[in-house]
């Protein structure tokens, strides 16, 4: 994945919440996001070997999908720096004979090696693969909302607290009403799940004037 400049920008197999903050970084001089807009870059091998975008493994990939013979023109096409494209994707393919990704750790973490090709799970290889068969294809990829982490703070009770982190009454929240509990970090799909069963259980004793045990 790839941005204006044809630069790679971040651990692409990494989790969805991390990759999204990928995107969200700002340039203080010119206060721009430069990974806005990105490209996801894939080659004739992978689309027959995996498929790609509604197409299914060898089967022709969609028509809407921007494509050229050599990188080059790929770059043209699609609005982004010929020879920043022609370097990085030079470097991706060393990165791949040495199953190493010195630049941005994909395939060093459990994840990133469970969610690649089953062939090769748990190895670096799962995820690590050249690009080096035209024609070659781009993809824009462009951040979204999924979930929020956002709302009022809450005790251990689920009751809400005010600026001075005292509990307010009769006040009571969870689950996306609520700020998350892990704050930034996000669990995985479902992740906001048993979060609010727990404080919904919780802040239901509280106001029914249970114990916080639930006695």
């Amino acid at each position: 994945m790839v941005n204006a400049r044809g630069r790679r920008f971040t651990n692409e197999a990494a989790n969805y919440n991390a990759l999204g903050a990928a995107f969200h970084a700002l340039d203080p001089v010119s206060f721009d996001y430069p990974n806005l807009p990105a490209w996801l870059v894939f080659d004739q091998a992978h689309a027959s070997r995996y498929g790609s975008f509604g197409s299914r493994a060898g089967e022709p990939v969609a028509e809407w999908i921007p494509r050229a013979a050599t990188l080059s023109a790929l770059a043209e096409t699609i609005g982004v720096d010929p020879d920043g494209l022609s370097a990085t994707v030079e470097r991706w393919n060393a990165i791949v004979a040495n199953e190493r990704d010195e630049d941005f750790g994909r395939g060093e973490s459990a994840y990133d090696r469970w969610s690649g090709d089953s062939e090769y799970r748990f190895t670096r290889a799962s995820t690590l693969g050249t690009l080096a068969d035209g024609p070659f294809y781009a993809v824009p990829i462009e951040p979204g909302t999924l979930g929020t982490s956002c709302g009022p703070r809450t005790d251990g009770r689920g009751q809400v607290l005010d600026t001075y982190d005292r509990p307010i009454p009769g006040l009571f929240a969870a689950g996306n009403v609520a700020a998350a509990p892990t704050a930034m970090a996000y669990g995985g799909a479902g992740g906001t799940l048993g979060p609010i069963l727990v404080f919904g259980r919780l802040a239901g004793l509280a106001a029914a004037g249970a114990d916080h045990d639930g006695t």
